[in-house]
């Protein structure tokens, strides 16, 4: 009858997708935060973390975890030539090599706060190319550049630990390249992504399956080329249990992301993201002994309040919540899922759906 339709979902069925969100919220904010935790790590303490070694390592992991989840949802192979996924690959590589770099540069939050900057170099080639933003937009990236331009020049951004050198002016000026670069490769994969997605189709996990395959590929033989391979048995030695955790919660929190919009929509990823992102920043700065002075802290909470401004634009533009989710097509899911598993590279990012981000490079 017609007016079953209308008729309210039975009590047990919210009950149990409240268990299915609280089952999903936990598993991506427990994955990226101890990530990010261990990145920071990794990359503390006078630890160095070899690049190419944690980009074979990860991408390799990542490449099984997409082939079990293409293989699960019974995805047809993309007629994409492999020599486009080489270039997906490279400059996916490119984006994490110079963000994971960074971190010899600058302390683990402002890589966090700083990558919340991805849409500066997008927004910049577009208004080159006569594209024009909403003003929120402008006043968005100006609240976010501020902030991190606090942040950096408040005062010492050192790691806290004993074995940690002072990060410099001009040390962090190096790291901030370095992520700016990082972004301009984000963009990148980005732009070429839409453009082979134009003419071609392919599921999500196949696209995150052929992008990090490239990327293992190109680290192995840059391991080769370079004469690496004896740093490589070194990390593996020193930090193999590391690797294989970064690589392991990076991958569990990319199946976590796809449960949560295949099940609940876009924008409650988003928030689960953005949440995700904030909780990090405060572990980070918790366990590390960043101390803060005033104006760090003003520029922390600018950025964040920047990054909510973002959010709420996003679900005002309407973004695809648990109520309207049923609306949705197959392919408009099935795009944003691409878009959020294929534009992880090293798990900022944009593992908060930044679905808004994806459809304005178009």
């Amino acid at each position: 009858k017609i007016e079953d339709l209308y008729q309210e979902p039975p009590q047990s069925s919210k009950a149990h997708d409240l268990i299915w969100l609280f089952f999903c919220f936990i598993g991506i904010m427990a994955s990226f935060v101890c990530y990010g935790l261990l990145l920071e790590y990794t990359t503390s303490g006078g630890r160095k973390l070899h690049e190419l070694s944690f980009l074979f390592v990860t991408s390799g992991l990542y490449t099984l975890t997409a082939a079990a989840g293409r293989y699960v949802r019974g995805e047809a192979h993309t007629t994409i030539p492999p020599s486009r996924f080489a270039i997906l690959g490279l400059t996916s590589m490119g984006s994490t090599f110079t963000s994971v770099r960074s971190l010899r540069y600058v302390i683990y939050p402002i890589q966090v706060l700083a990558k919340s900057c991805k849409p500066v170099p997008v927004m910049l080639m577009g208004t080159l190319m006569g594209k024009r933003y909403d003003l929120r937009k402008y006043i968005n990236v100006v609240m976010i550049v501020s902030g991190v331009a606090l942040f950096m020049g408040g005062g010492d951004n050192s790691k806290g630990g004993k074995d940690d050198d002072e990060k410099s002016t001009s040390s962090q000026m190096i790291g901030i390249l370095l992520l700016f670069i990082s972004l301009c490769f984000d963009g990148g994969t980005g732009a070429y992504e839409d453009k082979l997605m134009s003419v071609h189709s392919v599921q999500p996990f196949d696209l995150m399956y052929n992008i990090q395959l490239g990327k293992t590929i190109l680290a192995g033989v840059s391991l080769l080329v370079l004469n690496q391979l004896h740093i490589f048995v070194q990390m593996c030695q020193e930090m193999g249990f590391l690797l294989i955790a970064l690589g392991l919660s990076g991958a569990m929190g990319q199946v976590f992301i796809f449960v949560t919009i295949a099940k609940f929509g876009a924008l409650t990823c988003s928030i689960i993201g953005l949440a995700r992102k904030i909780t990090t920043l405060l572990a980070s700065i918790y366990f590390y002994g960043h101390h803060l002075n005033g104006i760090q802290v003003s520029g922390l909470v600018i950025s964040v309040t920047a990054m909510v401004m973002n959010f709420m634009g996003k679900s005002k533009k309407g973004g695809h919540g648990h109520g309207n989710h049923e609306q949705q097509t197959k392919e408009e899911e099935s795009e944003e899922i691409r878009k959020i598993l294929a534009d992880y590279h090293d798990e900022e990012e944009d593992d908060d759906g930044d679905v808004e981000l994806a459809g304005a490079q178009k």
